[in-house]
């Protein structure tokens, strides 16, 4: 079966040294032309370092599309045949304008794609154009470009599959502490059914040391396929299967796609910058404490019993909010539940999930007991429960960062996700989900955890529970009131109905 030969080039970058880092770049480049690469990536920054003061500080180190490195690349393109992706500190030549781009150069040593960074650093560069292409056309399909904490925001990489990517190359400039970048980067391959390369840096920054810091590649399943870390500039290999047609596989990326509910995901465009208190704006409960409880049954009863029981968390003054799966319950065990509600002021949320679809139950606390309507169908609710806005959501909603973001825009403090099943999968899914800026919880026969969002560059906060446990958590809503998104999104391209590049 024919693959394509991909070449990680993972430079140690020294800060402000940009000849010594071209010279290194340059002969990672050429090792890799002669050993038969034929695509090659170089980390963000690859010439300049990464740790920069202001404008002032970089101007000196950054270069035009026509400076030294690019025209070195681009001999190096022509001379082996491949196609070279470089992370490099841009001064635009009309404006001087300073970018953190990437420039991706084809076979015939021409430009073939410019990618600026949008989550751009702030001391210096400015940020790209949301609207900017960064895909480009290859012999074996459409590629994508993103840089370093750009794929940290979901809905950038969600639009580089609508414009038909079945690879996304990430150069970047992440270390080795707080949130893993490998669980990002394998979450969003599964989540956009698309292959991830991702070109790392090595050696010591002025304030980081990433000599621990990986560079991977993962398949349109998410699995890894390369994974390797090395305090020296090194060149790491990798390879990805091609079709009988020498293609890229685009089946995975369509599949994702298809499911898409526009209907759940059209809210996550709305502008919520500037906006300090969202309980008024929206109109949302007094923020305060929430027991949440999720109880991941494996029996064919509801144990009322354990559901009384006190919660291990702190301060047992705030109200509970407990999520079950249900099985073959039938009307005697709804029952049952609602007048437990009913008597001991607890709320519940049970749901009904099967590899064919969700329905749902779910008792209000008003003595209101809410079931699927005469067709079956089931238009996901929200609902205010104590201090906490709650949105539910279909199991599939996990792959789909726009469906959670839209419940963030509309206030969710807490996003419960009816899944019939809980793996590995659905565990990195459902922390990848809390950075859409609220809770989120999952709640299976087959387990369940509730995850938090991640405070500054450290990972989400997860707890789990096996098949018959139950997990718990003290939701605070002060905390997920705080919410910053990122907004530089073409939402054009995102929203619009069948907007899926290549599709067949």
């Amino acid at each position: 079966m024919p693959s394509l030969k991909l070449a990680l080039a993972h430079l140690a970058i020294a800060h402000k040294q940009p000849a010594d880092n071209r010279d290194a770049l340059l002969a990672l480049l050429r090792k890799a032309g002669e050993q038969g690469a034929q695509l090659v990536a170089a980390p963000e920054l690859a010439v300049s370092g990464y740790s920069f003061t202001d404008y002032r500080d970089m101007a000196p180190y950054a270069e035009t599309a026509d400076g030294p490195t690019l025209t070195a690349v681009a001999n190096l393109c022509r001379t082996y045949g491949y196609f070279a992706c470089i992370g490099l500190a841009e001064r635009d030549a009309g404006t001087g304008i300073l970018h953190n781009s990437a420039f991706v150069l084809g076979p015939d040593g021409d430009i073939v794609c410019r990618y600026r960074k949008i989550n751009a650093e702030m001391r210096w560069a400015c940020p790209g154009d949301p609207c900017q292409d960064n895909t480009f056309a290859t012999p074996w399909g459409r590629i994508g470009i993103l840089i370093c904490s750009d794929s940290f925001h979901s809905l950038m990489p969600r639009v580089t599959a609508l414009r038909g990517a079945d690879l996304l190359v990430i150069v970047a400039n992440w270390p080795p502490t707080g949130l893993d970048p490998l669980e990002i980067w394998r979450a969003r391959a599964m989540e956009n059914g698309f292959a991830v390369a991702a070109c790392n840096r090595t050696g010591q920054d002025l304030i980081m040391d990433c000599r621990q810091a990986p560079s991977a590649l993962f398949d349109t399943q998410g699995d890894l396929l390369l994974q390797q870390q090395r305090p020296t500039s090194s060149l790491f290999w990798g390879e990805l299967p091609l079709t009988e047609e020498g293609r890229l596989s685009s089946g995975q990326r369509f599949e994702r796609l298809a499911t898409r509910r526009f209907a759940d995901m059209h809210a996550c465009y709305l502008n919520r910058s500037g906006i300090d208190d969202l309980t008024a704006f929206l109109q949302l409960p007094d923020p305060g404490q929430l027991h949440l409880r999720c109880h991941c049954l494996d029996t064919p009863r509801i144990p009322l019993e354990s559901l009384s029981a006190p919660s291990p968390v702190a301060d047992e003054r705030a109200g509970s909010l407990h999520l079950l799966p249900l099985r073959q319950y039938g009307d005697a065990e709804l029952s049952a539940v609602r007048r437990w509600c009913a008597a001991s002021g607890h709320k519940a949320v049970l749901c009904r999930a099967s590899a064919a679809g969700e329905t749902l139950h779910w008792f209000d606390g008003a003595d209101t007991w809410h079931a699927p309507n005469e067709n079956g169908a089931v238009p996901f609710p929200s609902f205010d429960c104590g201090p906490a806005r709650v949105c539910v959501l279909p199991g599939d909603a996990l792959h789909h960062p726009e469906m959670v973001l839209s419940c963030a825009k509309q206030g969710a403090d807490l996003v419960l996700v009816c899944s019939h099943r809980f793996d590995a999968t659905i565990r990195l899914l459902g922390g990848a989900r809390s950075i859409e800026q609220t809770a989120v919880a999952v709640c299976s026969p087959e387990g369940g955890g509730i995850w938090m969002p991640p405070e500054g560059h450290q990972r989400w906060q997860e707890v789990l529970a096996q098949p018959g446990e139950s997990c718990h958590l003290l939701l605070d809503t002060a905390r997920t009131r705080r919410k910053r998104f990122q907004d530089r999104i073409d939402f054009a391209t995102l929203l619009r109905d069948g907007a899926m590049a290549g599709t067949p």
